[in-house]
């Protein structure tokens, strides 16, 4: 990718996470160093319990590192706590779960929204709100923005949930096994869909699976142990 004068959408430097040593079960995760720019892509490979979804809670800053730096965007988001880490991870990273986390007794309209009223990042304006998320919503085909996220099929919950993720236009977009739900076709279609929507929005994209089927689709890939990760 073409170098810029802008910080990377994400950059880890020197990362070490360690738990579980007093309890006589260590886990180490080292990285030694990671860059990802804006719109680009990676897809984060691994076998299970190597630490994969772990190392997406570090740069989302729901874990907090023995040591080293996680950049997004060129903010260190455990440089701050509490409320200022929740409005900074809010928007500037947008999260696609394995298992979509829709409210169901929610609309698909509302299940969007709900992501700018957490972030603030429209500060209160629900017309500009609303207007985003149906324009996102209707861009990713979903027209039944006022059916319950429970009355949709799993193919429309997971273009919610995208669609969820990028509402407050993230730098960073992080999908831990966005698939795992979805049969074959739906599962690439699903990558399809995100894969889309984050270059239109010019977000990058780091994807946690270990289905061997996305390899193809994905040109940067790192593959993760407990102990060190390498590049390819």
């Amino acid at each position: 990718m073409t170098p810029t004068n802008n910080p990377p959408a994400l950059a880890i430097d020197a990362l070490r996470f360690r738990y579980g040593a007093q309890k006589g079960n260590s886990f180490e995760l080292h990285l030694d160093s990671l860059r990802l720019e804006s719109a680009e892509e990676m897809l984060l490979i691994g076998r299970s319990g190597c630490g994969k979804s772990t190392l997406l809670q570090l740069i989302a800053g729901l874990l907090d590192p023995t040591s080293g730096s996680i950049r997004i965007g060129g903010s260190d988001i455990h440089a701050v706590k509490g409320a200022t880490r929740d409005r900074l991870r809010g928007r500037t990273i947008g999260m696609v779960f394995q298992t979509f986390n829709l409210l169901q007794g929610f609309s698909a309209r509302e299940n969007v929204q709900i992501a700018l009223l957490m972030s603030d990042a429209l500060a209160g304006d629900r017309a500009e709100s609303n207007a985003r998320a149906e324009a996102l919503l209707r861009s990713l085909g979903i027209e039944q923005l006022d059916a319950l996220a429970e009355e949709l099929s799993i193919g429309q919950q997971q273009r919610v949930a995208i669609a969820r993720a990028l509402v407050c236009r993230p730098t960073l977009v992080l999908a831990d096994e966005p698939t795992a739900s979805l049969d074959p076709e739906n599962a690439l279609n699903a990558v399809r869909v995100l894969r889309d929507a984050c270059r239109e929005q010019g977000a990058a994209l780091l994807v946690v699976s270990h289905d061997p089927s996305l390899e193809a689709h994905f040109a940067r890939r790192y593959t993760l142990n407990s102990t060190k990760a390498v590049a390819t």
